[in-house]
C-alpha cells in the first residue's frame, strides 16, 4: 500500500527531471571569483526552486492529512507537524537564499544582472 500512495508524489515531482536540461550558463574561462559566485549563485536559484516545490508538497501533504483525519487526534497532530516543519522549511530556505544574495551584493561579487527570486513563467523555467 506505501508503493500506491508514494506513486502520485513521485509523479508530481517528475518534471523537476526537466531541470537536467537547463542551461546555467556556465562559463570556462576561469574568470575568477566573480564568476565563481555567479556560477554558484545560478546553481542555487534553481537548488531552492526545487527545495521549495518540495516543501510546499510537505505543507499540502500536512494538510491534506489534517482534513483527511479528521477524528483521529494522533493523525491530525502529525499531519499538523507536516504543516509546521514545511513552513519551516520554506523560510528556512528563502532566509538562507536571501542572506547569499546579501553577501554576494554586498562583496560586489554579481555582475550587471542583480539576482532576482527565481520563478516559472507561462513560457516555462527560466534560470535567473
Amino acid at each position: 500500500m506505501k508503493k500506491v500512495s508514494l506513486l502520485p508524489l513521485l509523479t508530481l515531482l517528475a518534471p523537476s527531471l526537466a531541470f537536467a536540461a537547463v542551461d546555467f550558463d556556465l562559463t570556462t574561462d576561469g574568470g575568477g571569483l566573480k564568476n565563481f559566485a555567479n556560477n554558484v549563485g545560478s546553481v542555487l536559484d534553481v537548488v531552492v526552486m526545487v527545495l521549495v516545490t518540495i516543501a510546499v508538497f510537505v505543507i499540502i501533504w500536512g494538510i491534506f492529512q489534517f482534513v483527511v483525519n479528521a477524528g483521529d487526534a494522533e493523525k491530525r497532530a502529525e499531519g499538523r507537524s507536516r504543516i509546521l516543519w514545511g513552513v519551516i522549511g520554506v523560510f528556512l530556505l528563502f532566509s538562507v537564499w536571501g542572506l547569499i544574495n546579501i553577501l554576494l551584493s554586498t562583496f560586489a561579487l554579481t555582475n550587471e544582472n542583480s539576482r532576482t527570486i527565481p520563478s516559472v513563467s507561462p513560457g516555462g523555467f527560466q534560470p535567473l
